[in-house]
């Protein structure tokens, strides 16, 4: 397996237990409250996921390195670089459908508390998609 597919493996991985352990934070934080909890009570969690997610992305790219080093200082080449640009493409077009379905939500009368939830999970969801596509295609070999 190749650095820059562990990587998106890793990468991913990653976005997937940030986002596990956000949720869980979040439901042990707003407890009873659920939906009608106030939206300070994201402020903890959502600077944890940055956190968490963050080191776990420098311990999995670390690994990442340490299993190739010498491709780790490898320079992106051509396909790389495609690779990256088509995994990009279709995290844009889940974020714009995504927004707009947003946008859409906000006429429904949802909370700031399920605004900011899809949100989250927009971009969660996007980066899932980016990471995702760049080990699949990868993987695939294209």
């Amino acid at each position: 397996m190749a650095f820059r597919e562990k990587l998106a493996w890793a990468l991913l991985a990653t976005t997937i237990g940030g986002y596990v352990v956000y949720w869980s934070a979040v439901r042990a934080i707003t407890g009873d409250a659920g939906w009608d909890a106030p939206i300070w009570m994201l402020v903890p969690p959502l600077i944890g996921l940055c956190v968490l997610t963050t080191l776990l992305a420098i311990v999995g790219a670390g690994a990442a390195a340490l299993s190739a080093p010498k491709e780790s200082y490898a320079p992106a080449d051509e396909r790389d670089r495609d690779i990256a640009r088509g995994a990009s493409a279709r995290a844009y077009s889940v974020v714009t459908i995504g927004l707009g379905a947003v946008i859409v939500l906000t006429f429904a009368n949802l909370s700031l508390l399920q605004l900011v939830h899809a949100l989250v999970s927009l971009l969660i969801l996007s980066e899932g998609v980016r990471y995702a596509s760049e080990a699949w295609s990868y993987r695939r070999g294209s």
